[in-house]
């Protein structure tokens, strides 16, 4: 006998679950172990699911036990039983990711992921076995979708319920019964509850969250408390809510949650209860209120740092200068940082006092830049604080002396700053999120990337294999016992705020890079390969896994076109030396701050925004390169490039900064740009900003060229569906499409102005001629046999080859190159020079010519098995004789 159960106190979730469960296993028995809420009860009371009692079944005829949206044996009642009878098959459906869990045995099935509802992971098994439902049931498995996930909007909402929701309303689910069930007006006992929350709670303040803690002596909304906890955190407007209500033999503990960061999962289970991040729920017994209240705080303050302090947001590590350094040297440090204000350290690289460019402005008007030293000019009363100093004394000294940057001091020494930029940043982080969440749609807000203190522990823990995030976490303990920061940053953090798989991750360390790398490496017990000279190292792991690391640097430029002079910085520098805000982006890796986004300069918001946009005015000046990169991330996620960024482009067009370029730097970035999916599109955005002609001159955007590319598109594209066991080098057909509309004697001077290798270089002068000699042959009106297509092509590289079906107008071209890619050049005879010794013959010059005769009669279909192959071997060494 088959039995599906779910968790005591069912919720629609579990109801849900157990229907579509049912569809899996046909005949299976639906069991409510302990009771459901109120709302499940009512909706029971008028729709007829064919459940059956408990007390009605016969326990040891059980062989299969089926539990939904639970894996707690605690949960399930007197089903416990079964769990302990090996001959019992026990399967597993729950999106809860549990410790205590009744499949942890061996011969236990489960289908256990993190989405917003069991009800999600029924419905995606449903789909791959395209097992139908019926509108009834398709109804019942929305009203658990929707509740469990806040109709789509609490956090731990994912991807895969829009798409259950999706099936279920294709399926003829009744959105009206849906709503009418699960979102009635709070009846008086409801009302009352929720006032006795208010009169009774307290706001905590943790790590830049606001959680509502709670109690209530009210016991006559049992089956509703649940409803109420959720409206309370509505009405407040609180990150989460923890609520502790007194029944008559114990405590009932609610958690709700708006973001997974404050995880009340975690603090049911402390209490022997359960649930996700997100919503949980537990029974407490042999304690008054008073006491859990006391409890939930205690857990809260300890797992979750109560209040801000000036190490949690201060700037590090701090470029500073010496005392004896003089106004003009000081002056000049802080244009080529971009700084405003310097700590000045003593000898001992003690602090002393700071400087301000104001300070230093002042001095150079006076032409005192080389007569005063910033010893004379600096300020030595400036308010300072230590890393534990908390952040609202900070604010207000700030506030109250009109100070830009305050010191942060351990033992004298300079260990971070904190800006009016911190300060600012951290005050209304919430308060920008909330206005932008009301000047967009819902759905945009529920597809908003997130704000700049966004944690994406969840993403990442999706997102990435299970051991990737395991030595990411691992790296992160290590950062906290070494006391550094450690973060990954740039292209794989943009990757995962997108949905795209990067597995190519570059970790950053506030302080020594190398020494990280290496104690990192001990610990993985995994090979380290170092660059002193770059501060970066490789780490890399016997089962193939690689992480790159690297010094949180910042970078200047001599001059426009000049690779970077790199120096030891913050994160924060770090960040603004990257090209584009969406590659700005990194993500913290230590501790409990695991997950956190660090968003300098608005990348998130680019990413919504689906824009491309440069750090700084300068960007493209310092580094020309950066122009080829943008169109090529414009054309790989489909964004557009911001107004002030194409005006910028414009400007270092006229500056002619291009021409100043290396050969190597310029050509690296077309082949990446010519490897993207579209290279069509992006040779027609350099076309447009006046590009091409730093590629030659000659070069401009024509019909020509635009009906070139496109025959190129459809080439390579049907070149991939071929799937051919061999490396093609997209980048160079469409190289060779560029130059084929240079004049030939233009053709050299590409070749000098770009260091193409000798092989490259070799395929791109052979390209314009044999294409020609090729297209002639093959466009001919005498018919050529296979042997003769062969030996015409065989010498030519399959991107040439590529080019010539691209070039030729008629079908009579590409049916020949189609037929020798897919054919002809995998043909070859069964005999061998080894056969030939075996049949008599001497080895010789004759064996070649032998061999290719067997090549062409092969070719041409003359000969198909060895015996014939043998028979014409012997009539030709016949008709030699």
């Amino acid at each position: 006998m088959d039995v599906i159960a779910t968790h005591g106190n069912a919720d629609f979730d579990g109801l849900a679950s157990m229907v579509a469960a049912r569809k899996l296993y046909p005949g299976a028995k639906l069991v409510l172990p302990a009771g459901a809420q109120e709302a499940v009860r009512n909706f029971l009371s008028v729709h007829d699911l064919d459940l059956s009692k408990l007390k009605e079944l016969d326990l040891p005829q059980i062989t299969r036990l089926i539990l939904v949206d639970t894996q707690e044996p605690s949960r399930i009642g007197t089903l416990t039983a079964c769990l302990e009878n090996p001959a019992v098959e026990v399967v597993v459906f729950d999106h809860h990711l549990e410790s205590d869990s009744v499949c942890a045995g061996p011969s236990k099935q489960s289908v256990v992921d993190s989405v917003g509802a069991t009800t999600t992971l029924l419905i995606e098994q449903l789909q791959h076995r395209h097992i139908p439902v019926t509108p009834f049931e398709a109804t019942v498995m929305a009203l658990g979708l929707y509740e469990e996930t806040g109709s789509f909007t609490f956090a731990s909402t994912t991807s895969r319920d829009f798409e259950a929701g999706a099936f279920l309303v294709q399926a003829g689910a009744d959105l009206n019964m849906v709503s009418d069930t699960l979102y009635t007006p709070l009846d008086p006992d409801a009302v009352a509850l929720l006032n006795d929350f208010l009169e009774h709670s307290d706001v905590l303040y943790l790590e830049g969250r606001k959680v509502l803690v709670s109690t209530s002596t009210i016991d006559r909304c049992r089956g509703e408390a649940a409803g109420v906890v959720h409206r309370l955190a509505e009405l407040q407007g609180v990150d989460a809510v923890l609520v502790a209500v007194m029944m008559a033999d114990r405590v009932e503990v609610i958690g709700r949650s708006r973001r997974p960061e404050i995880d009340v999962g975690w603090i049911a289970r402390e209490f022997r209860g359960g649930g996700h991040a997100v919503a949980a729920a537990a029974t407490v017994k042999g304690q008054t209120l008073s006491e859990v209240k006391e409890r939930i705080v205690q857990l809260l303050t300890t797992h979750y740092r109560p209040t801000l302090l000036a190490q949690d947001v201060m700037t590090r590590p701090v470029k500073s200068i010496e005392i004896d350094t003089t106004v003009a040297d000081a002056g000049q440090r802080m244009t080529t940082y971009g700084l405003n204000i310097f700590p000045i350290l003593d000898e001992n690289d003690h602090y002393t006092g700071i400087v301000s460019r104001e300070s230093i402005q002042k001095a150079l008007f006076h032409r005192l830049g080389n007569k005063m030293a910033v010893r004379d000019i600096m300020q030595t009363d400036a308010y300072t604080a230590q890393p534990e100093t908390s952040f609202h004394d900070v604010e207000m000294a700030m506030i109250e002396r009109n100070q830009r940057c305050v010191p942060i001091l351990k033992d004298r020494k300079v260990v971070g700053v904190i800006t009016r930029t911190d300060l600012l940043r951290t005050l209304h982080d919430d308060v920008l999120k909330t206005a932008r969440t009301r000047t967009m749609g819902s759905g945009e807000a529920e597809a908003a990337i997130g704000g700049p203190h966004r944690n994406v522990k969840g993403l990442l823990r999706n997102r990435l294999p299970q051991r990737l995030v395991a030595l990411l976490e691992e790296a992160g303990q290590l950062a906290d016992r070494c006391e550094v920061s450690l973060f990954v940053v740039g292209g794989c953090v943009r990757d995962l705020l997108l949905g795209i798989q990067n597995l190519d991750l570059d970790l950053v360390v506030e302080g020594d890079g190398i020494s990280f790398a290496r104690k990192l490496g001990d610990v993985l017990q995994a090979r380290v390969k170092v660059h002193e000279r770059f501060g970066t190292a490789m780490v890399l792991l016997p089962d193939g896994l690689k992480l790159d690391v690297a010094t949180a640097r910042t970078e200047y430029y001599e001059y426009p076109t000049a690779l970077p002079t790199v120096e030891q910085s913050s994160i924060k520098k770090d960040l603004y030396r990257r090209d584009f805000t969406i590659n700005a982006l990194a993500v913290r890796l230590n501790g409990k701050g695991f997950g956190d986004v660090q968003d300098f300069y608005g990348g998130q918001r680019d990413l919504n925004e689906k824009v491309i946009r440069v750090l700084h005015g300068l960007s493209f000046v310092e580094d020309p390169t950066r122009v080829f990169r943008a169109i090529r991330f414009e054309t790989r996620f489909g964004f557009h490039l911001g107004k002030d960024t194409i005006a910028l482009i414009a400007g270092a067009v006229k500056m002619n900064l291009f021409h100043r370029l290396s050969g190597h730097r310029l050509l690296e970035e077309l082949k990446l740009l010519f490897s993207e999916r579209d290279p069509r599109q992006s040779i027609k955005r350099l076309a447009d900003m006046g590009l091409l002609r730093f590629i030659h001159p000659k070069l401009s955007w024509s019909d020509r060229l635009e009906k070139l590319l496109s025959a190129i598109d459809e080439a390579v594209d049907w070149y991939r569906l071929l799937y051919l066991d061999r490396k093609m080098d997209v980048w160079l057909v469409y190289m060779m499409g560029l130059i084929e509309l240079v004049p030939e004697h233009h053709v050299k001077e590409i070749l000098k102005r770009f260091p193409f290798s000798e092989q490259e270089a070799i395929r791109l002068k052979m390209a314009r001629v044999g294409c020609h000699h090729a297209m002639r042959r093959l466009a001919s009106k005498r018919p050529l046999k296979p042997a003769e297509v062969y030996h015409l092509l065989s010498g030519l590289s399959d991107e040439t080859l590529l080019l010539l079906m691209a070039k030729s107008k008629g079908d009579t071209v590409k049916r020949h190159v189609s037929a020798f890619l897919t054919t002809y050049q995998h043909v070859k005879p069964v005999l061998s020079g080894a056969d030939l010794k075996e049949m008599g013959l001497k080895p010789g010059p004759q064996f070649k010519q032998i061999l290719a005769q067997l090549l062409d009669a092969r070719l041409n279909g003359g000969l198909r098995t060895e015996a014939e192959e043998r028979q014409f071997v012997q009539q030709m060494v016949h008709a030699s004789m």
